[in-house]
């Protein structure tokens, strides 16, 4: 938590491109993945046009990225991990979300935010319904 500054570091474009073709030349589908897992890169046929540039034109899909990967990673590495909310907190919290009525077109209000590490077993549709209340 100290070096917040080092958890979101722009990527290099040349390097980028530079791990892109390296991807394409290995030689297996296991060094492949091998190699993803690594640099996080793989080939887009988009990298063909110059003008392209895959860190600033990515579009964040809000259900898997938010909703899915960044909300929970906030709330367990931030939240949890440095002491804001506790089991307490949990408990308080999941009171508070029960004395919520939502249309049943909405789905259902998230249940049991105190099992596990908090928020961790919701699924999409819980999350965009723990943002809403």
């Amino acid at each position: 938590m100290d070096n917040i500054d080092e958890w979101f570091v722009t990527r290099d474009l040349a390097e980028f491109r530079e791990n892109a073709h390296e991807w394409r030349r290995c030689s297996s589908n296991a060094s492949r993945k091998r190699f993803t897992k690594d640099t996080g890169v793989r080939w887009s046929e988009l990298l063909r046009l110059s003008y392209f540039d895959p860190i600033k034109f990515i579009v964040i899909d809000p259900m898997h990225c938010l909703f899915l990967g960044i909300a929970r990673w906030i709330v367990k590495r931030i939240w949890v991990d440095e002491g804001i909310l506790n089991q307490q907190s949990f408990i308080k919290i999941q009171k508070k979300m029960d004395e919520f009525q939502i249309p049943s077109d909405l789905g259902r209000i998230p249940g049991k935010i105190h099992c596990g590490e908090g928020f961790s077993n919701f699924t999409a549709d819980q999350c965009i319904i723990m943002v809403l209340i």
